[in-house]
This record gives C-alpha cells, sequence and structure tokens, in this order.
C-alpha cells in the first residue's frame, strides 16, 4: 500500500488504486496469489532486522566506550545524539542488500504459470548483481540514512537519559540498563 500510494503522482489516480485498506490488500493479495504471497521477502525481512539490531547497539557500544575511555568522562546528551546517530548509519549500510532483495520480492507481481524473476535471497542478490552492477544493492541507501540515523540519534540520547534518570532516582543500580 505504502509503495503503491508513494507511486502515484496524479491525484485523480488515488480514486482508483487498487488497495485502499490492510484487510481489503491481504484479501487481494490472497486471492491473486495466494496465501504465501503475505509472506514474500519474510526471510531477507528478519536477517535485515536482526543484522540492524545488531549492529546498531554493537557498534553504538563500541564508540561510548571508546569515547568514554579516551576523555575519562562519562558522554553529555549531545555526545549519545552524536553516537546514535553514528551507530544508526551502520546497520543500514551493512544490511541495504537485504533490503534490496526484500523490496523486489515484495514488488514483483507473480503470474500463475510463469516462473518469478526473483525466487529467494541469494538468488535475487545475484541477478541484482549480474543484471544491475553489485552497486545497484546499495540503492535507496541515502534516502534510509536520512530518516534512520537522526531517529536513532534521538533513540539513543533518550535512552541514556531515561537510564540516568532511573538510577538517580534509585530505581535501577548503575551499570544494569
Amino acid at each position: 500500500m505504502q509503495a503503491q500510494f508513494h507511486s502515484m503522482v496524479d491525484p485523480r489516480a488515488l480514486a482508483c488504486r487498487k488497495y485502499t485498506n490492510v484487510v481489503q490488500t491481504a484479501l487481494t493479495i490472497v486471492r491473486e496469489e495466494g496465501p504465501s504471497a503475505l509472506y514474500k521477502g519474510i526471510v531477507p525481512t528478519m536477517l535485515r532486522q536482526g543484522c540492524n539490531q545488531a549492529a546498531n547497539f554493537t557498534s553504538y557500544n563500541y564508540m561510548k566506550s571508546r569515547w568514554e575511555e579516551t576523555s575519562g568522562k562519562s558522554l553529555v546528551h549531545w555526545q549519545h545524539l552524536l553516537l546514535g546517530g553514528m551507530s544508526g548509519g551502520v546497520g543500514p549500510t551493512l544490511n541495504n542488500p537485504l533490503d534490496v532483495v526484500k523490496t523486489r520480492l515484495q514488488r514483483q507481481v507473480v503470474e500463475k504459470g510463469v516462473a518469478p524473476k526473483y525466487s529467494g535471497l541469494w538468488q535475487s542478490m545475484v541477478v541484482i548483481a549480474k543484471e544491475e552492477g553489485p552497486m545497484s544493492l546499495y540503492k535507496g541507501l541515502t534516502p534510509r540514512l536520512m530518516r534512520i540515523m537522526p531517529g536513532q540519534a534521538i533513540t539513543f540520547m533518550t535512552y541514556e537519559f531515561v537510564c540516568e534518570k532511573l538510577h538517580d532516582a534509585g530505581i535501577f543500580p548503575p551499570n544494569t540498563l
């Protein structure tokens, strides 16, 4: 639905769009492509999210500990904001190929009796890299970074602020969150 909506430039096209809400969309997909179509791209999505969170938290904690070791002081809010934004860019940079494959798997229309162009994670990566070049697996990275990095910056700064307040209030002892 989101991809359909954003691709419609003409407001008149919105009146005759194929998908109108989540339930109607699911029913249409099941009717046209079968129930398994609801799970197109689930493997790359799970891998992308797992890799993203692992890279994000690992890089944030690494950069935070290095900064504190180097400076000998605890970080202040703007430093958490900066490190959160930087770590927020690590995950998407590492997993963008998975995101490209996920999007291609989800967007392709599968017709009965016709083999789909993309059939799985590795096969899709190979086809995309061969047909469009290896760097095509990084299409869309800049807008993703522009969207994700500020959010992660705010998330980590807020997390550290809340942890500090919980520690100060004695709700959690230091170094438990």
